[in-house]
């Protein structure tokens, strides 16, 4: 008895506001002077609206995957919007809709006498006019004093404008589910399709999403969404709109959906990157309702399998780490096309809807060793060879900041030191003392002037720790950096626009790769080339199990606080990074080539799948000769430590023994 008296008191509350709305009304539908008026909105900004598409981005295939707005909108005209669609809205929600006024005086005392049958709240006296004003000008609240200014609104939108108009507001400005307003909106959400081409049964399922989008989504419960949409058909036919065949034939038709947004939350660092990009040359107003339509380099398989390796590999690594604080361990990718410098990929973080952060871009971190690749270039430039030695053995320096004195010791990772060493290994194995030295001969500024070239635009310290790489850089920017020595030393400038249209589909403007020679191309070689060994035989070892050419690097900050992988084929180079946002070591024994690696191999199996593997292609100013490859002296053949080493010409190459066969002379020498 008291479950039945609480389900009674509201209503009971709702029948008596409804007779409250009878009395107040006219037999015909229009409603008294109410007592007060003076804060009702006015419809004088309806005469001004102007519903707008809000920007669309393609991916590099043409498929939409995000819009500028979360509420997607767009315009279509009463004409175009289909008669079965229209019949199928007004069927389900307001049949009586051309014979009434404002208000339907029939439909609420219909409402009033089924919800007093049934105990509870079944049926609505709404008419399309009253949700119109609802949606425009009022709050979702349930009172009496908000049902009498919708009433009054309502009113007015009667007298201003033809039921037609009406009821094209009405079908542009509802809301449909999934961030969808409007039927044209929902046409493309649900069914990939323009509204004017929706079949009968698509009509009536679309119509059927007003009362609850989310209860009847086909993406969210594809059984109710029939239901739903049965119910709309046999409402139709009752009221002979369509004949009983067609509505039963429609009736057997399975819902197939086809998603517009197919990506949609799957890039969503790539599409702020883009929105910033664009907000440079176009105002907000036209981001959100000018129509453009914006074709992105983002390519879409390569983006998931970011994500997942990224996502899986983050997991993967908490589970093998002790301690309380790495739920936060945070991580990032980029994947671009180093011959164009299109962003084919970008993850700025594990959990977009918990922070917005790129870390691709936003954030600056130690590279570690990951930046010794630049030293070495601007040694092979100067004449350096992979084969010259350098120590390494304890070193000292002085160093002074301010007031302060003392001396810096530059230590390797595993704490011993190997004596003379070429610089192949030194980089191959990422030796800090030698790589040191290095720069020490080179000169700081020849490696930060090409750096800048490269397009490192972060702050570089001169000192000769810069070897280290304990000057803070950007993942996209460092990632850009090796896509040089993928292009043959070519630096081609990060874009993740191909070109934007109108929405008649004129062309608005278009993107050409921005390419720039900052490298020769024989020095870029070698140095793919060592980092090619740093694969079969150094710290990036596990990038072997792609089984293809590849080149590439680790990068540990101290203490581990940043890894770094970096590496590229001739056609894509990817870099990540794995860290905290508040800087903490993740392990004293912990590595890039240890928890770095598998996530950066997973995506570039996965991005690379069904392509042929590619050869890093030897310039014609480079040429190899056999050397001992402890020694870095000349070698032949016999020599079980030989191995082919390459020199830029001319060259003062070792001349022992024959040069390599042609078998032999390949892109980048391998160690037996």
């Amino acid at each position: 008895m008291i479950q039945k008296g609480c389900r009674f008191i509201p209503v009971f509350s709702a029948l008596m506001a409804l007779a409250i709305i009878l009395l107040w009304v006219t037999p015909k539908g229009e409603s008294a002077p109410l007592a007060d008026e003076t804060d009702l909105p006015t419809l004088d900004k309806l005469d001004l609206f102007q519903p707008g598409e809000p920007a669309i981005l393609l991916s590099d295939n043409g498929r939409p995957f995000a819009a500028f707005a979360n509420e997607y909108r767009i315009f279509v005209p009463f004409h175009k919007i289909p008669v079965s669609l229209r019949n199928a809205v007004l069927a389900i929600e307001d049949a009586r809709f051309y014979e009434h006024g404002p208000v339907d005086v029939k439909g609420i005392a219909r409402a009033a006498i089924r919800n007093l049958t049934s105990l509870r709240i079944k049926e609505g006296g709404s008419t399309i006019t009253q949700q119109l004003a609802k949606i425009l000008f009022l709050t979702p609240e349930r009172t009496l004093a908000r049902k009498l200014k919708e009433l009054k609104l309502a009113r007015e939108l009667e007298s201003r404008y033809h039921k037609d108009k009406i009821l094209e507001m009405y079908l542009n400005l509802v809301y449909l589910g999934h961030g969808a307003y409007g039927v044209e909106a929902a046409a493309r959400t649900y069914f990939s399709k323009l509204v004017t081409r929706l079949t009968l049964p698509e009509a009536a399922l679309i119509a059927g999403l007003i009362r609850a989008p989310a209860l009847y989504s086909p993406f969210l419960h594809p059984k109710k969404a029939k239901e739903r949409r049965d119910v709309v058909l046999q409402r139709m036919m009752e009221l002979k709109l369509i004949p009983p065949a067609e509505g039963r034939a429609a009736m057997k038709t399975p819902i197939k959906v086809i998603p517009y947004f197919q990506a949609s939350g799957l890039a969503p660092t790539l599409v702020d990157y883009v929105r910033q990009e664009l907000e440079r040359r176009y105002t907000p107003q036209v981001l959100l309702k000018g129509g453009l339509r914006v074709s992105t380099t983002l390519n879409l398989e390569m983006q998931r399998a970011a994500v997942l390796a990224l996502k899986t590999g983050l997991q993967q690594i908490k589970a093998g780490l002790k301690g309380s604080s790495h739920p936060a361990l945070e991580g990032a990718i980029v994947a671009m096309d180093p011959r164009t410098g299109a962003i084919t990929a970008m993850v700025g973080g594990s959990d977009y809807s918990r922070s917005q952060f790129n870390r691709a871009v936003q954030m600056r971190r130690q590279p570690g060793s990951a930046f010794k690749p630049f030293v070495y270039a601007a040694a092979f430039d100067l004449g350096f060879t992979p084969a010259d030695l350098l120590l390494d053995e304890p070193v000292r320096y002085p160093i002074s900041s301010g007031t302060q004195r003392g001396v810096w010791t530059p230590e390797n990772f595993d704490r011993t030191f190997r004596g003379a060493v070429t610089l192949r290994r030194a980089l191959e194995e990422s030796i800090n003392v030698p790589t040191v030295r290095l720069i020490e001969q080179v000169g700081v500024n020849p490696v930060i002037r090409l750096a800048r070239q490269m397009g490192i635009r972060s702050e570089l310290r001169r000192e000769f720790a810069l070897a280290l790489g304990t000057s803070e850089v950007n993942l996209l920017e460092l990632t850009a950096a090796y896509g040089t020595f993928a292009s043959r030393g070519i630096w081609a400038r990060p874009t993740s626009i191909l070109e934007v249209s109108g929405p008649n589909g004129e062309l608005l403007e278009e993107s050409a790769p921005e390419r720039v020679e900052v490298l020769r191309e024989e020095v870029a070689y070698l140095v793919t080339s060592v980092l090619q060994g740093a694969v079969q035989r150094g710290t990036a070892k596990r990038a072997k199990a792609l089984g293809r050419p590849v080149a590439a690097k680790t990068g540990t900050s101290q203490e581990a606080q940043d890894l770094w992988f970096i590496g590229y084929t001739p056609s894509l180079v990817a870099g990540l990074w794995i860290g905290y946002d508040t800087p903490q070591p993740l392990g004293s024994h912990q590595s890039a080539g240890r928890l770095a690696a598998p996530i950066w191999v997973a995506f570039m199996k996965a991005a690379l799948k069904g392509t042929p593997p590619e050869e890093f292609l030897m310039p014609p100013g480079v040429l190899t000769a056999w050397v001992n490859r402890n020694t870095g002296q000349p070698s032949s053949p016999e020599d079980p430590e030989a191995i082919p080493e390459v020199f830029i010409q001319p060259s003062t190459a070792p001349t022992e023994g024959p040069p390599p066969e042609p078998a032999e002379m390949a892109p980048a020498p391998m160690a037996p």
